[in-house]
């Protein structure tokens, strides 16, 4: 009876709040009679024929029909079948209940959860809960818009990598990857279409191309999202948990492999021209082991990979680094390769992606006019070609087997456009191709390097659905400034939060900073941002800024306990990574993830989970407190020993320059932390008497 009351209570709370739904929805009603096939029902909604199928539990796929047919082949499907996995996954059986008199009908599934229709669509949870209720749906000349109810008290994450903000209620976001240098506003890297809401819930727009999330912007209550040159191909999602969401989820659009063991220590990487000579490289690796920081791999940005005359010293550096026991990563540029490549390689424009006419494709808009002041051609490898494929692999198992490098940091993922007059061999859709190509481009040179003994790491800072298979991206250019070091954290949590596990960024910044105050104190942003980077996937050195040990001898002490205490920690986060690739939650957690019940965590954008058992909150300005707050469970600063009770606000808690506040929660089981942290206890001391000698 109580949990009867509980369900009906809950049912009139989502009406209460849901104005638009209640709203009579003209051409709503029925006009043709449902068509009810076992496993799907096809029916007309606001002069829209939709097909509603169950895909797996708590998981709805909702349709629209484009020239008289349904399309099969969504993102995750396209990527799937391009991979060579399985991709044509049936529907599971469903079970249907019309009622003629009033035109509605229901649509129930094994696991409990339905979808009622009544003038309007609405998805029920197994417990009967309503989860979001489709109101409108419009078709334009190319597109198609659809409108979903929302709850007032209602936060939605994810939409991939943004910049200015977690929660993106209030918000209107285009689904498109575009560079704009140093900007927070409008513009990601790696846009995906997945929307996570604090009631546990999720959408996904299975889509590549263009898409507008007006996420309660235009109306307060309603979700509108208007999906370019496709149709509509909706994943609900009403799970009974965030970790069923995140299954789910994953399950459509794949997991994380687990990168190797050495991607998670410290990549120095330096920009041209400093890594364009052996002699720069080699000066860097000595600077790092006579200061005594560790390193695990260096990224040689300099070296362009298509200078032949370039592969002796090549070669050179890849074997003195690895006889220190290194690995060695290459730059790139997505897919792309120079015009004198036929002469050097083989590779001529028959191998290339084209225009209708033959002629090559034009860079996409979306380019940076930091980096590029006007638009060029393109070489690109066409994906779709076994015979271009076949000579793309060749030309690089000369860099992986005979010259040994172990990854590649690939960039400019976003210049690949998506023109009508793009060709591609199987004769594809191109309206899809800005996403598509770079998401599977780096899935397969990820394939590629992880041929090696020791596993290999593709890095990249672009693409869409299915970047968590890449497994690393990072995000993108900053610069060294308090700012920016908030900007990266937003961007790390709502990369986690759309499924992308593993996130870096170019540690305190890529650029030196053009705000007088921080440039003045670069040492200070530099040591804030290297705090909450030692308590990541990995540390991440690169850019035209000030290296680690080209800074005063208090700061380079700073730095080398810190990046000791990463390599410390290094086996608790490579458990915790394996866990994220089993389950599809991210290394790097928002406090949500911790207590999806708390509505404290839901605004906090400063603070994160590492794994499951490491709370973070980091000092992102100059001063030396900051308020905190605790979601449940008892907690442990893992510097002093002291402890705390969860569901608690510590008011100005103290962080001097050299120490950033980092909690254990206590009890938590994890054999792996355990000994780090007791390995880790000198360190701790150090940092201590750090801040007391300069504090």
């Amino acid at each position: 009876m109580q949990a009867k009351t509980i369900v009906q209570n809950l049912k009139r709370t989502y009406l209460d709040n849901d104005s638009i739904s209640n709203r009579e929805q003209p051409g709503g009603l029925m006009k043709m009679k449902p068509e009810y096939d076992g496993k799907s029902v096809c029916f007309e909604f606001c002069g829209i024929k939709l097909k509603i199928e169950n895909t797996g539990k708590g998981v709805w796929r909702l349709r629209s029909e484009k020239n008289t047919v349904f399309d099969d082949m969504g993102a995750c499907q396209t990527l799937a079948r391009d991979l060579g996995e399985e991709y044509e996954k049936p529907p599971l059986p469903v079970v249907y209940e019309e009622n003629p008199e009033s035109r509605s009908f229901c649509i129930k599934s094994a696991d409990g959860s339905y979808v009622n229709f009544d003038g309007k669509i609405v998805f029920c949870s197994s417990e009967g809960i309503p989860i979001r209720t489709v109101t409108d749906i419009k078709a334009g000349d190319d597109s198609v818009i659809i409108s979903l109810s929302a709850f007032r008290d209602e936060r939605f994450y994810g939409t991939g990598e943004r910049f200015d903000k977690v929660n993106q209620r209030g918000k209107k976001v285009h689904i498109y990857a575009i560079d704009r240098w140093c900007q927070t506003r409008g513009n990601s890297y790696i846009p995906i279409p997945f929307l996570l809401s604090s009631r546990q819930n999720a959408l996904l727009m299975n889509r590549y191309e263009h898409s507008v999330f007006d996420i309660c912007k235009s109306e307060k209550e309603t979700v509108i999202i208007e999906q370019k040159y496709a149709p509509i191909d909706l994943y609900i999602f009403t799970g009974n948990s965030i970790v069923d969401i995140f299954d789910a989820y994953c399950s459509l659009s794949g997991f994380a492999p687990m990168p190797p063991e050495w991607a998670f220590g410290t990549l120095v990487c330096r920009y041209h021209p400093e890594f364009s000579t052996k002699e720069g490289v080699f000066n860097m690796t000595a600077a790092m082991e006579e200061n005594g920081f560790p390193w695990s791999a260096v990224i040689i940005e300099g070296f362009r990979p298509y200078k032949k005359e370039k592969l002796p010293e090549l070669k050179e550096i890849c074997d003195r680094v690895h006889s220190l026991g290194k690995k060695v990563m290459i730059y790139e540029q997505c897919g792309r390769f120079p015009d004198n490549s036929a002469e050097l390689f083989g590779l001529d424009d028959s191998y290339a992606v084209s225009s209708d006419n033959g002629a090559l494709i034009d860079e996409s808009d979306s380019f940076n006019l930091v980096d590029n002041f006007k638009r060029k051609k393109m070489r690109c490898i066409d994906l779709t070609s076994e015979r271009s494929l076949e000579k793309w692999n060749e030309f690089w198992d000369l860099y992986i087997n005979d010259m040994g490098i172990d990854g590649a940091k690939i960039d400019f993922c976003e210049q690949f456009p998506d023109k009508p007059s793009i060709k591609f061999s199987d004769g594809r859709d191109p309206m899809a191709a800005h996403h598509w190509y770079p998401t599977l481009y780096n899935i397969i040179q990820y394939r590629h390097f992880n041929t090696k003994p020791d596993g290999g790491v593709n890095y990249s800072r672009g693409g869409s659905i299915g970047a968590q298979r890449y497994p690393f991206v990072w995000a993108g250019d900053q610069r060294r400034e308090f700012f920016f070091l908030k900007v990266v954290i937003k961007a790390a949590l709502s990369l986690g939060l759309s499924g992308v596990p593993f996130v870096s960024w170019d540690m305190a910044g890529y650029k030196p900073s053009f705000n007088f105050h921080d440039k003045r104190h670069e040492a200070d942003v530099f040591i804030r941002g290297l705090e909450f980077t030692a308590f990541s996937a990995n540390i991440q050195t690169h850019g035209s800024v000030k290296r680690p040990y080209d800074f005063d001898t208090h700061t380079r002490d700073i730095y080398r306990v810190y990046s000791c205490i990463h390599e410390t920690l290094r086996p608790y986060i490579v458990e915790q990574s394996r866990i994220s690739c089993e389950t599809g939650l991210p290394l790097m957690r928002h406090l949500f993830l911790h207590d999806a019940e708390d509505t404290k965590t839901y605004d906090i954008e400063d603070e994160y989970m590492l794994g499951s058992c490491l709370l973070a909150a980091p000092v992102l300005n100059r001063r030396k407190k900051r308020d905190i707050y605790l979601p449940k469970g008892e907690w442990v600063n893992i510097f002093t020993g002291r402890e705390y009770k969860g569901k608690t606000v510590l008011k100005n808690y103290r962080a001097r320059l050299e120490e950033i506040p980092v909690f254990r929660l206590k009890n938590a089981e994890s054999q792996c932390l355990d000994e780090a942290l007791e390995k880790a206890e000198p360190l701790f001391s150090e940092v201590r008497k750090l801040a007391d000698k300069h504090g």
